[in-house]
């Protein structure tokens, strides 16, 4: 049984993999309405300066289509996917929101978020901290080693810019 009516997250998305099914496992257990934050290929890209294979992130549809593949997968009946272009998105605005899940590493901006959120009169979120997913060498698994080993095992795509097509925000009720 959810603890809350509405939780949200946000992140990039990028090649959905173990450590973002069990942010997704989370928000889906901790919420009955999951409202999701996917960064634009702008921003994700501003995040990421220093990542030199970026240009590997997939376009932001890709990212949305499979984010709504697994969470209708994984059952969960009520959810919204909304592009975002800065590290707060939604948060900010969502009178409705109640929890937020994050990692380790997105903590500090939960933390940001609450302060701001009393600032503006809104109710501070439960902060649900999930921890990172180690792969078997104990290396933390992230979509920035993905693309990296990609361009690795086809160095052909490694200077390949890719042009990105942004698109709407979606919502799924079942």
């Amino acid at each position: 049984m959810p603890w809350v009516d509405e939780v949200i997250l946000g992140g990039t998305f990028d090649h959905l993999h173990q450590g973002h099914k069990a942010l997704l496992e989370a928000a889906v257990s901790f919420g009955l309405f999951v409202r999701v934050g996917i960064t634009t290929e702008t921003f994700a890209k501003r995040l990421r300066r220093s990542d030199k294979h970026v240009h590997l992130m997939q376009p932001l549809e890709t990212r949305k289509k499979t984010l709504r593949e697994y969470l209708i997968l994984r059952g969960c009946k009520k959810f919204e996917i909304i592009a975002i272009d800065d590290r707060y998105g939604f948060a900010l605005s969502s009178p409705d929101a109640e929890g937020i899940i994050v990692t380790e590493e997105t903590y500090p901006t939960a933390v940001d978020i609450n302060k701001l959120r009393t600032m503006n009169k809104l109710d501070q979120l439960i902060i649900l901290v999930v921890p990172f997913v180690y792969d078997e060498k104990g290396i933390i698994i992230s979509s920035r080693r993905i693309r990296k080993q990609l361009a690795e095992i086809d160095p052909s795509i490694s200077n390949n810019q890719t042009s990105f097509t942004e698109n709407k925000d979606e919502m799924y009720w079942d």
